[in-house]
Parts: structure tokens; C-alpha cells; sequence
């Protein structure tokens, strides 16, 4: 997880630890661990973080998946990564 990139996301769209965490349904201490990566979002709280700060596909895969997600390619652009 790209801690960086979810930080400056939160702050592009004027939220602060405390709206992200009550949000999500935890607490804000909880919440800047996991945005700290001290410990990891599940599933859950991804998308629930996505739709809340309305995460672009682009920002989502950068933010979660580190830019290794493979969409909007030709399906012939992913043989070269098996």
C-alpha cells in the first residue's frame, strides 16, 4: 500500500484522519495506523475508504495495489506479464 498516496488523496478532498475513520466505522487512532501502514486495511475498509473519498481507478491502484492492477489494457498486453 502506497501510505503516501492515500494520505495526500484524504488531504486533496479536505478530509481529515477523524472523517476517514468515522466514515469507515473505526477509530481514528486505529485509522492513521492503518494509514501509516502499521497495520492493513481489509477488504472491507478498502472499499469503503474508495467510495467514501470517491477514489478515481487510477488512484485506487495506486494508493492499494501499489500501480500493479492491469486495466484498461488490450487483452494482448497481458501475456507478456505471466
Amino acid at each position: 500500500m502506497n501510505t503516501k498516496e492515500l494520505q495526500i488523496a484524504r488531504i486533496r478532498r479536505d478530509k481529515d484522519r477523524s472523517d476517514v475513520a468515522g466514515a469507515i466505522g473505526m477509530s481514528r487512532d486505529l485509522y492513521a495506523k492503518k494509514e501509516r501502514g502499521c497495520t492493513k486495511f481489509d477488504p472491507d475498509q478498502i472499499a469503503a475508504i474508495q467510495n467514501y473519498l470517491d477514489l478515481t481507478p487510477e488512484e485506487f491502484n495506486s494508493i492499494f495495489f501499489d500501480g500493479k492492477l492491469l486495466f484498461g489494457k488490450p487483452l494482448t498486453d497481458f501475456s507478456s506479464h505471466q
